[in-house]
């Protein structure tokens, strides 16, 4: 069995019996790959904290058959503060969920995308759907979905230069954005209620 060293971001999971998770994990070199973690939602479990959402960390892993599976996790920073709002929360699960859908096998630019976002999200006062909209931008632009140009100017610039829009505008073309990236994604999202309708 061989080990492969990696930094990933858990973009998604599901519970898999009754004390194991099978995490999604969106990783610069592989994409975005399954790995299940043994006994996490036990209590005391060790590596709870690597199962979560939003969990930044070096995962040593081990193929076993369609899967990898975690032997052990190293927190390499802490990306929870998207917690500290329900608005960043849910622009934070929306970016999670937009970069997995994005990401093929080489996703070094989405991983430095989605981790660069939501920094941006937990340290600056910048407007969670500004953010949000601008991660979404990016990510089409990077698919070749649209072209960026002159007059994309208030969203074709880095995260960390932009200026916050008006809340109602940020979010109508955060959903505009979101439709342009997949009818069905945007519709899953809506049936979820993780924007407003």
């Amino acid at each position: 069995m061989d080990e492969l060293t990696v930094n990933g971001i858990v973009v998604g999971g599901e519970d898999v019996g009754e004390a194991d998770r099978l995490v999604r994990l969106l990783t610069p070199e592989l994409g975005v790959i399954a790995a299940k973690m043994r006994g996490v939602k036990k209590e005391k479990a060790k590596l709870k904290f690597a199962a979560m959402p939003f969990s930044f960390c070096e995962y040593v892993l081990i193929k076993r058959g369609a899967y990898y599976s975690v032997k052990t996790a190293s927190q390499t920073e802490s990306l929870f503060g998207v917690t500290s709002s329900p608005d960043r929360y849910v622009i934070g699960s929306v970016m999670l969920e937009a970069a997995a859908a994005a990401a093929g096998t080489d996703s070094a630019e989405i991983f430095v995308e989605l981790l660069t976002a939501l920094k941006t999200l937990i340290y600056s006062d910048t407007d969670a759907y500004s953010v949000g909209l601008n991660f979404v931008y990016r990510l089409l632009v990077l698919g070749g979905h649209i072209a960026a140009g002159r007059s994309d100017g208030d969203y074709n610039v880095p995260v960390s230069e932009q200026k916050s829009l008006p809340r109602g505008r940020s979010e109508r073309l955060l959903k505009a954005y979101l439709g342009l990236f997949s009818d069905k994604f945007c519709r899953r999202l809506l049936s979820a209620e993780l924007i407003g309708k």
